[in-house]
């Protein structure tokens, strides 16, 4: 499969305004990507470790860039299951493909944050529990998306007559998986219940993931062209000068050494170099049977990184 290439701006890992994302993704559709993602976080999940750093909320932001773009798919890369509940999130996507007029994409995961949800008064569920969350999620995400007057009974939650109109305007909203390090029952979800999975592993693991994923999508004889496999590397692309730019320019908006933000970088297991050098460090994502990339690219703001990705990094690969 032809691989394709999104980006990720989570809202808190860089500490963007809202001028900042709009002015990423409006460059991202001129420069042909192919979707734009935030994070859920609450809290800053962030280079400085700081929580109190900005951190935009994920949904009110994304309707408002669907507002700035016309092309782009969009989405939130991944959404808690337990941060909202989903009957609401459900009306909540419908109505932001609405407004984008069909190009939201739904991220979904289990939730892992225990500090950010004991921060905001919700209960920390056990795994089992939170996984069981996301599968009936992902059920009534499909009934309220799909059916008039849908009513469901789960352990966690249910629907009496959810009418949720208007229904979105895809037919079918892709629903990817999040999944960290799970190579047992997300990869199943992500195949039976959705439409493939996203994961920030490396290739190695991403190799067992969706090796998973794939043993359970030929036992269901469901075709591989609607499965999707994605993977969020973080990347910093650039002659050694143009790196050099990049990180004195981050490192010193976000109050780091430029040693310490490299060392952040190393931390986050980021490939660095040039365009050809970083076109090696994703192809074992494609060895691993990745064929959708969403990269963090490093210094975005600055925009000529962008330019720097899809004219010289990505016809290598």
């Amino acid at each position: 499969m032809q691989m394709r290439f999104g980006i990720k701006t989570g809202q808190s890992q860089s500490a963007y305004t809202y001028a900042d994302l709009s002015s990423i993704w409006s460059k991202s559709e001129e420069l042909g990507f192919d979707s734009a993602w935030l994070h859920d976080h609450l809290l800053a999940v962030s280079f400085t470790g700081r929580a109190s750093d900005p951190c935009l909320e994920a949904y009110t932001t994304l309707a408002a860039l669907a507002r700035d773009t016309s092309r782009l798919r969009l989405g939130v890369m991944v959404t808690c299951a337990g941060y909202r509940n989903p009957a609401y999130l459900a009306k909540t996507g419908a109505t932001i493909d609405s407004i984008s007029n069909g190009r939201f994409m739904m991220g979904i995961g289990a939730g892992w944050h225990e500090q950010e949800y004991k921060a905001y008064g919700y209960d920390f569920p056990s795994l089992p529990d939170r996984l069981g969350q996301l599968r009936e999620t992902l059920k009534i995400l499909r009934l309220m998306w799909t059916e008039a007057n849908p009513s469901f009974k789960g352990r966690h939650f249910s629907l009496d007559g959810a009418e949720c109109n208007p229904k979105p305007i895809q037919r079918s909203i892709p629903i990817l998986v999040g999944i960290s390090t799970g190579t047992r029952t997300l990869p199943r979800m992500a195949v039976e219940l959705a439409d493939g999975l996203n994961t920030t592993a490396n290739p190695a693991l991403c190799r067992q993931i969706i090796g998973r994923a794939e043993e359970i999508r030929k036992k269901m004889n469901r075709d591989r062209s609607e499965v999707v496999y994605s993977a969020q590397p973080t990347i910093l692309v650039g002659t050694d000068s143009e790196i050099e730019e990049i990180v004195k320019y981050e490192s010193k908006r976000i109050g780091l050494s430029p040693q310490d933000f490299r060392n952040k970088l190393r931390d986050k297991s980021c490939i660095v170099g040039t365009p050809e050098q970083c076109a090696n460090g994703l192809r074992a994502y494609s060895s691993a049977g990745v064929d959708y990339l969403i990269p963090m690219i490093i210094g975005d703001r600055l925009l000529w990184p962008l330019e720097t990705v899809r004219d010289e990094m990505i016809p290598l690969l």
